[in-house]
């Protein structure tokens, strides 16, 4: 949800619309990027750098969740 001033959502994991933990749709809707792209990026780190994989389980264990997908979803990163 963000307010009337256009500032940033807040940053949750959005399970609905996730493969695995919704970390990666959570964090296309904070940023405003298409979830595809953000899942590609999260898999060349996993790939190239294993960095990735520690940060998603920590950000899966950590991030709250939203508990219903948020307005505007489609429209922010459902590309």
């Amino acid at each position: 949800m963000s307010d009337s001033l256009g500032s940033r959502p807040k940053l949750r994991r959005l399970k609905a619309k996730g493969w695995i933990g919704g970390v990666c749709a959570g964090f296309g809707y904070w940023i405003g990027m298409p979830t595809w792209l953000v899942r590609l990026i999260w898999t060349v780190m996993v790939l190239a750098y294993g960095v990735g994989g520690i940060l998603y389980i920590l950000l899966w264990v950590f991030m709250p969740v939203w508990e219903s997908t948020p307005e505007g979803y489609e429209e922010r990163a459902g590309g």
